[in-house]
Parts: structure tokens; sequence; C-alpha cells
């Protein structure tokens, strides 16, 4: 298994979903000869963290087996470094 390459990451800011997970981060990974464009790299409350496929018509456009899955949360979690997206709440007048 060829080790995921971390073309390009962005922290995002973004409030957490209705399910807990705080998006961090959008990305592009290369996996071998298949670029992938849009991944994002969620927290979810305990702390785990997974690499989700963008939607296309209303469903990921892309899935991994487990230790891919893995593989590509690690690297871009350590791409992602310090730049961890704060989430800013704003408040109505």
């Amino acid at each position: 298994m060829m080790d995921p390459i971390i073309q390009s990451i962005t922290a995002v800011e973004r409030p957490p979903s209705p399910g807990g997970a705080r998006t961090l981060a959008r990305f592009t990974v290369q996996l071998g000869g298949v670029r992938l464009y849009g991944l994002l790299l969620r927290e979810f409350r305990d702390g785990t963290r997974r690499t989700i496929a963008p939607n296309v018509g209303g469903q990921h456009c892309a899935s991994f087996q487990p230790a891919i899955a893995e593989k590509v949360t690690k690297a871009a979690s350590k791409a992602l470094g310090g730049q961890i997206a704060v989430t800013r709440t704003r408040r109505s007048a």
C-alpha cells in the first residue's frame, strides 16, 4: 500500500455538525496515481478524527478501506499541524 501524500490542506472555520463532529480542514491527497480533492478532516467529541469524502448528488463520491482511511487521516492531521481552525460564534444583535 502506498503512503498518502497531502498535496494541499487548508484549515476551515465551521461550527460542529448536528452529530457533533467539527470540520478542521479541507484537503487534497494523492494515493499512488489517484488524486482526491475536497476531502474533509473532521474531529468528533471524543477526539477521534476521520476523513470524509465530499458529497456529489447527495452521496459520498469515495470511500476507503479502514487501513487506508487511517493513513490518510493521520497524514492530514500531521499536515494540518498547529493550524487548527477556531470556530467562531456570531451573536445576533
